[in-house]
């Protein structure tokens, strides 16, 4: 794994709940599309963590994170539809379980993201990610 994207940012530092780390998670990902990611076309991964903060469970994930990326033409020929997926990595970051947590065009993503709802549906995807990892 690259370990540029393994280090936590400090803003998160300063989260005082996990769903606050979810919700910025979340902005700084939704910020990043604005900026990083073309309507359609090619574009460099996206990835936002954060490291655990609930001390019972950060032995099982040591971090939390969103992926947005575009398949390839031979896979996906449809140059405008990316992916999300939910991450949790394991402390030393050498494993991972994911869950898709979104698809589309860059607007319907942004659109998907935006809603109030989405935050805390990926703090319930998270508690499933964790739970796969428990069970690992």
């Amino acid at each position: 794994m690259d370990t540029d994207m393994m280090n936590e940012k400090k803003e998160y530092e300063d989260c005082q709940s996990f769903q606050e780390c979810v919700d910025e998670l979340v902005r700084r990902t939704i910020e990043r599309i604005e900026k990083e990611m073309p309507e359609t076309g090619s574009f460099s991964d996206i990835f936002e963590l954060f490291c655990n903060p609930d001390g019972q469970t950060s032995n099982v994930v040591g971090k939390y994170g969103l992926h947005v990326y575009k398949m390839r033409a031979d896979i996906v020929p449809d140059p405008a539809k990316r992916y999300v997926q939910a991450c949790a990595y394991i402390p030393s970051g050498e494993y991972k379980a994911t869950l898709m947590a979104g698809s589309g065009t860059k607007t319907e993503i942004l659109a998907l993201m935006k809603d109030p709802a989405y935050a805390n549906k990926l703090n319930y995807t998270f508690g499933e990610l964790l739970d796969m990892l428990q069970d690992f």
